[in-house]
């Protein structure tokens, strides 16, 4: 008994050794950025004893992360913390070091900048006190850029084309639930309460460049960034601005979604600029006979996509035109958008519309939306032109719309996607 008890004894007085070591973690990292991970741990409160090391590394600083590491976040320009092991003091220290606290330490470090100059799309140029630590974004359009470079937690408040509806509006807090409040402003592109931006004084401001609110909003002294995005490249433009603006892993996040788009794009130019004759599409706007310019984002979808707008030739925005026009271009392919109350009955069950090819054949299709629609110069627009390529040329096109819809949101939104959802948003009628 009495050896038993020593033995007992010994185990009790092992465990709460163990249990009085400091957990440990350890970082490997050049010797020169030491430093800076010491002081984004030590502004962190980290309780563990932060170790540098080679080898049984937690966290690896690194300029090209491998593809064993975890997860990655850039908290420099071009260098990143690449989780290696799992642990909660790791995923602290990567989510400290990007968030707007993080970068304060970086920038009194001299490691980065205290002030970001930026020429917005507009054309001015506009300086920006770092770190961003508050948003208004009164254009939905660059509301969903904020997501897409992973600072949607900075938004004060911001409008959102295509959760107006209960459905986009449900699967918008679904996204990010703090949707009702940042929407309860009511703001958008043609819209926003000077009041309302003064009280909640953001340290920028993401606007329209064709906003009329521009100049009482202007008074107030905060930056104004003016984006126009009525093309692919002034889209690319605009979220790769959004990430300059917001530190080292937006920019980072806003050039992973770039080259994300540009993959997509070439593999579907590539297959069907093989086609001889592409197919002739219309794009209808919140009336059947207003109409998407050439010079509109939605005309720029339809060709990447292999298509050809029948409105190439218009100018400006929507037009107006009358049935007589529409039966003179004839389309293959009627497109309807998914906001404004639109609808592909208005057109399928008006009879005047039945002389049209594409009425009788059956072809005219709702564009998909989660919350932003895929017609829209936002970044989900890319998954529109992977749907729209497989509904034009279901033979040429195996793009695989349910894989690439589920890496989008769960990549760019942080958003896991149900299949329920997915198969709505891909499904062909």
């Amino acid at each position: 008994m009495l050896r038993a008890a020593c033995f007992l004894m010994i185990l009790m007085c092992v465990a709460l050794s163990a249990a009085a070591q400091p957990a440990e973690l350890v970082v490997q990292s050049p010797a020169e950025l030491e430093p800076a991970v010491a002081a984004l741990y030590a502004a962190l409160g980290g309780t563990d004893t932060l170790t540098f090391a080679d080898e049984a590394a937690h966290i690896v600083v690194t300029g090209e992360p491998d593809a064993a590491a975890l997860d990655t976040v850039y908290f420099l320009p071009d260098v990143a913390l690449a989780l290696q092991a799992d642990s909660d003091a790791a995923r602290q220290l990567m989510a400290f070091a990007v968030s707007p606290d993080g970068q304060q330490v970086l920038i009194d470090l001299g490691l980065l900048p205290a002030v970001v100059t930026v020429t917005d799309q507009a054309g001015f140029t506009v300086d920006i006190p770092q770190p961003v630590r508050g948003v208004v974004s009164p254009y939905s359009l660059v509301t969903y850029m904020v997501y897409v470079v992973g600072a949607g937690d900075r938004l004060l408040a911001a409008g959102f084309l295509g959760a107006r509806d209960p459905q986009g509006a449900a699967a918008m807090e679904r996204i990010d639930p703090r949707f009702p409040e940042l929407a309860a402003s009511d703001m958008n592109q043609n819209n926003a309460n000077v009041e309302e931006i003064a009280r909640l004084a953001p340290d920028v401001i993401f606007s329209s460049a064709r906003a009329d609110w521009l100049e009482p909003v202007d008074q107030l002294g905060i930056p104004i960034v003016r984006f126009e995005g009525e093309s692919i490249e002034a889209l690319k433009d605009g979220v790769l601005l959004t990430g300059q603006i917001l530190g080292p892993d937006a920019a980072h996040r806003a050039q992973m979604w770039v080259d994300y788009y540009d993959r997509v794009v070439s593999e579907v130019v590539a297959i069907s600029s093989q086609v001889e004759t592409p197919v002739r599409v219309l794009f209808t706007g919140t009336q059947p006979t207003r109409v998407a310019s050439g010079e509109m984002y939605q005309s720029a979808v339809i060709a990447a996509a292999g298509g050809v707008s029948v409105t190439s030739e218009l100018t400006g925005y929507w037009n107006d035109v009358n049935l007589e026009q529409i039966a003179l271009w004839n389309p293959d392919v009627i497109l309807v958008p998914p906001y404004g109350g639109a609808s592909v009955e208005a057109i399928t069950e008006n009879a005047e519309w039945q002389l049209l090819d594409a009425v009788r054949n059956r072809a005219v299709y709702r564009v998909p939306k989660l919350v932003a629609p895929w017609d829209t110069p936002t970044p989900d627009s890319v998954l529109g032109v992977i749907w729209l390529a497989e509904l034009l040329y279901p033979d040429l096109f195996q793009l695989d719309c349910p894989a690439e819809t589920r890496y989008f949101y769960n990549t760019f939104y942080d958003y896991a996607i149900s299949d329920e959802e997915i198969a709505m948003l891909c499904s062909q009628p």
